[in-house]
């Protein structure tokens, strides 16, 4: 039977999920506050309250089949737990699956844009780490294929090779890495003969024939090699989209599929660009797009353009009904929030593996430790505490104190918390003496409790600064020593003010992926600062 075009006109029906926002706008994860605060002018600020979320596809009949659509995960593999209410996370994503496929026994295939990883942290030991266990997550998940995105060329074609050459070794070669126009080592046609990655895929699923296809955007290639890598150094070849889709997209047709699908890991412009100029695409699934995805998909002629969202907070539903010899597509974006999923066991026995491999593997020890631009080390609140005792009686009264702790509780009310005491990610806020952006130990730095127990929690120095040469200098000055240049500019450089914190420092930790209600106008700065933090005075 020869392939019908899927007619929308009038008969696409967009289901629309409540994404939960905070005030501070898109962010990773997101609270719901409840309550409400007192502002610094004694003034009652009254909270948010959100309602709750809608009933997952309501108002759906049973489809025929469906397809799941996920993408720039970012590293982000679970919500890190600091903040009540937070969103996304493998275990949900799997928990969602479990409802389309045994709750509603609804014939499901899923795929992903790629993007797994964290950019900046791409070429690490834990990030690669964090790749292995997202990719264990979708087999469990019985994705059927992944593309790639800008973090997994970073990896190097070679990395790409021997991860799947690995997975194959143990029988779990899934999802396959999916590319039209992206190939390994630097030759379209040794790629052919090569088993990763494959150009198209065309499955089956509920009688649905879906065939698949994966372009990486010209933009995001050409931004990639003008950071400094070279095609030679990441041994990847590459062609455009359109060349690709041309080659590739007749065979698809010839295929007869139900469903066509290209999977575009490209700025959300060049992918409009891409749905205008191959109208066959039913589904163009893009990168680009909100970090919160999507509600509504855009429709360019008879295609869809979905953006599922990024860092794990959603996914994109497509449910296909048959109408006819046609079939008629249904779209909704699922925010995988705590109140309609629970925890997969399955991925949480798969993050305490990936949790344990921390501890027993130490990849933030592989990573060389950076010089802190004061130039001097790291000693501790209970030195600061021999002389600043007011102060240091203030700190031990405050959670900051205790952040280290919480590294092995969790919250109360989090059932399924991991204990992260070697993760890097948690220790750059939750010890002292590491760049919390970059998630990298200073020289002097917090190791682990055996090593480095005075440097555990969120002590002074985070705040005003490595003290070791202030304690000599102060040492030398009260042996007798004079009131030197050096010592009046040290005691000036550890000071820290209140306008300084709130613009540069704080943020660093309680940022919108950890606290994203910090600061905002349920809870504003002077809420955190006073009583909870300040210490004025030298003692």
């Amino acid at each position: 039977m020869p392939r019908k075009k899927t007619s929308r006109s009038g008969r696409v029906a967009l289901v629309i999920a409540v994404l939960v926002l905070c005030s501070a706008g898109a962010v990773v994860y997101v609270m719901t506050p409840s309550g409400s605060s007192s502002s610094t002018d004694g003034t009652t600020v009254p909270a948010v309250t959100e309602p709750p979320p809608k009933p997952l596809f309501e108002g759906w009949l049973a489809p025929q089949a469906v397809l799941v659509f996920t993408g720039e995960q970012h590293g982000y593999l679970e919500p890190c737990g600091c903040t009540a209410g937070q969103i996304g996370g493998l275990a949900r994503r799997a928990d969602l699956m479990r409802l389309l496929q045994e709750e509603k026994q609804w014939p499901t295939a899923s795929f992903d844009l790629g993007g797994a990883l964290r950019e900046d942290r791409v070429g690490r030991k834990q990030e690669l780490m964090k790749f292995e266990t997202t990719r264990a997550a979708l087999r469990l998940m019985d994705y059927d294929a992944m593309a790639y995105g800008p973090e997994e060329i970073r990896l190097t074609a070679g990395t790409l090779y021997e991860l799947h050459m690995a997975e194959e070794a143990e029988g779990n070669p899934s999802p396959e890495f999916l590319s039209a126009n992206v190939y390994l080592f630097g030759d379209r046609e040794t790629t052919g003969e090569l088993p990763t990655p494959v150009e198209s895929r065309v499955i089956e699923v509920g009688g649905v024939k879906v065939a698949v296809t994966a372009v990486l955007g010209t933009s995001i290639w050409s931004t990639l090699f003008a950071e400094g890598l070279t095609s030679e150094q990441t041994l990847f070849g590459y062609e455009t989209p359109a060349a690709a889709l041309d080659r590739v997209l007749p065979d698809l047709k010839a295929e007869d599929p139900d469903v066509l699908v290209l999977l575009s890991h490209a700025t959300a412009e060049e992918s409009r660009e891409l749905a205008e100029e191959f109208g066959d695409f039913d589904l163009v699934v893009s990168a680009g797009g909100p970090e919160d995805g999507a509600i509504e998909p855009e429709t360019i002629g008879e295609t869809l353009l979905l953006h599922p969202g990024r860092k794990g907070k959603a996914a994109g539903v497509v449910g296909v009904y048959p109408d006819g010899d046609e079939h008629d597509l249904r779209f909704e974006l699922v925010t995988l929030d705590g109140e309609r999923f629970d925890h997969s066991p399955a991925i949480h026995a798969l993050l305490e593996e990936y949790v344990a491999r921390l501890e027993t593997e130490r990849p933030d020890l592989s990573e060389l430790p950076i010089e802190h631009p004061r130039g001097t080390e790291f000693v501790g609140a209970a030195r600061c505490g021999e002389c600043h005792k007011k102060a240091y009686g203030a700190w031990k009264k405050s959670k900051h104190s205790h952040a280290f702790e919480s590294l092995s509780k969790g919250r109360p009310d989090d059932e399924n918390y991991i204990v992260r005491t070697f993760d890097a990610e948690c220790l750059a806020c939750h010890s002292t003496g590491w760049d919390p952006q970059q998630a990298l130990r200073y020289t002097s730095g917090f190791v682990d409790e055996e090593t480095t127990p005075h440097l555990a929690g969120q002590q002074c120095e985070n705040c005003h600064g490595p003290g070791a040469r202030h304690v000599e200098l102060e040492e030398a000055f009260r042996a007798g020593g004079s009131e030197t240049d050096e010592l009046l500019a040290v005691r000036r450089e550890l000071q820290l003010k209140k306008d300084e914190a709130r613009k540069n420092l704080c943020i660093k930790c309680h940022d919108l992926d950890n606290s994203p209600t910090f600061d905002t106008a349920e809870k504003p700065f002077d809420t955190y600062w006073w009583p909870k933090v300040e210490h004025r005075g030298k003692d």
